[in-house]
Protein backbone atom coordinates (compact mmCIF):
# COMPACT_ATOMS: atom_id res chain seq x y z
CA UNK A 1 0.00 0.00 0.00
CA UNK A 2 1.49 3.53 -0.88
CA UNK A 3 1.94 5.89 2.08
CA UNK A 4 -0.62 8.40 0.92
CA UNK A 5 -3.41 5.52 0.68
CA UNK A 6 -5.92 5.10 4.01
CA UNK A 7 -7.16 1.59 4.24
CA UNK A 8 -10.71 1.76 3.32
CA UNK A 9 -13.06 0.78 6.50
CA UNK A 10 -16.54 -0.72 5.62
CA UNK A 11 -18.46 -1.13 8.65
CA UNK A 12 -21.84 -3.40 8.58
CA UNK A 13 -23.85 -3.09 11.04
CA UNK A 14 -26.38 -5.70 11.79
CA UNK A 15 -26.01 -9.51 10.51
CA UNK A 16 -29.05 -9.61 8.61
CA UNK A 17 -28.94 -11.71 5.43
CA UNK A 18 -28.31 -8.47 3.21
CA UNK A 19 -24.95 -7.80 5.23
CA UNK A 20 -23.95 -11.44 5.31
CA UNK A 21 -24.23 -11.48 1.70
CA UNK A 22 -22.18 -8.40 1.12
CA UNK A 23 -19.54 -9.65 3.43
CA UNK A 24 -19.43 -13.31 1.39
CA UNK A 25 -18.51 -10.43 -1.64
CA UNK A 26 -16.08 -8.71 0.23
CA UNK A 27 -13.93 -11.51 1.44
CA UNK A 28 -13.33 -11.78 -2.44
CA UNK A 29 -11.92 -8.26 -2.90
CA UNK A 30 -10.33 -8.72 0.40
CA UNK A 31 -7.94 -12.08 -0.93
CA UNK A 32 -7.69 -10.51 -4.30
CA UNK A 33 -6.32 -6.90 -2.76
CA UNK A 34 -3.73 -5.73 -5.62
CA UNK A 35 -0.59 -4.58 -4.28
CA UNK A 36 -0.33 -0.61 -4.43
CA UNK A 37 -4.19 -0.66 -3.51
CA UNK A 38 -5.37 0.74 -0.65
CA UNK A 39 -6.18 -2.01 2.07
CA UNK A 40 -9.98 -3.00 2.76
CA UNK A 41 -11.03 -3.03 6.64
CA UNK A 42 -14.08 -5.27 7.15
CA UNK A 43 -15.83 -4.73 10.70
CA UNK A 44 -19.34 -6.53 11.56
CA UNK A 45 -20.77 -4.75 14.28
CA UNK A 46 -24.08 -7.12 15.84
CA UNK A 47 -25.75 -7.45 19.21
CA UNK A 48 -25.92 -10.74 19.22
CA UNK A 49 -22.77 -13.50 17.40
CA UNK A 50 -25.80 -15.42 15.67
CA UNK A 51 -28.60 -14.31 13.30
CA UNK A 52 -31.31 -16.07 11.66
CA UNK A 53 -32.05 -16.15 8.16
CA UNK A 54 -35.71 -14.83 7.97
CA UNK A 55 -36.26 -16.27 4.09
CA UNK A 56 -36.78 -20.06 6.38
CA UNK A 57 -38.75 -18.90 8.91
CA UNK A 58 -42.23 -19.99 7.92
CA UNK A 59 -39.96 -23.20 7.40
CA UNK A 60 -39.03 -23.46 10.81
CA UNK A 61 -42.53 -22.34 12.58
CA UNK A 62 -43.85 -25.44 10.31
CA UNK A 63 -41.07 -27.53 11.55
CA UNK A 64 -39.59 -28.33 8.19
CA UNK A 65 -36.41 -26.61 10.33
CA UNK A 66 -34.97 -26.11 13.62
CA UNK A 67 -33.43 -22.93 14.93
CA UNK A 68 -30.17 -24.51 14.62
CA UNK A 69 -30.91 -24.90 10.54
CA UNK A 70 -31.65 -21.45 10.42
CA UNK A 71 -29.03 -19.88 12.41
CA UNK A 72 -26.17 -18.20 10.94
CA UNK A 73 -23.25 -18.04 13.55
CA UNK A 74 -21.36 -14.73 12.98
CA UNK A 75 -18.49 -14.58 14.57
CA UNK A 76 -17.08 -18.01 12.43
CA UNK A 77 -18.57 -15.43 9.56
CA UNK A 78 -16.80 -13.21 10.39
CA UNK A 79 -13.30 -14.77 10.73
CA UNK A 80 -13.68 -16.35 7.39
CA UNK A 81 -14.20 -12.99 5.83
CA UNK A 82 -11.07 -11.86 7.61
CA UNK A 83 -13.22 -9.39 9.27
CA UNK A 84 -13.82 -8.17 12.64
CA UNK A 85 -16.82 -8.86 14.86
CA UNK A 86 -18.19 -6.61 17.75
CA UNK A 87 -20.95 -7.87 20.13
Amino acid sequence: MLANQAAKRIVCIGGGHCNCQVMKLLKKLIQNQEEGHPKIELTLVSDSDKSYYSGMLPGAVSGLYTNEDIMVHLRPLSEWCKATFVE
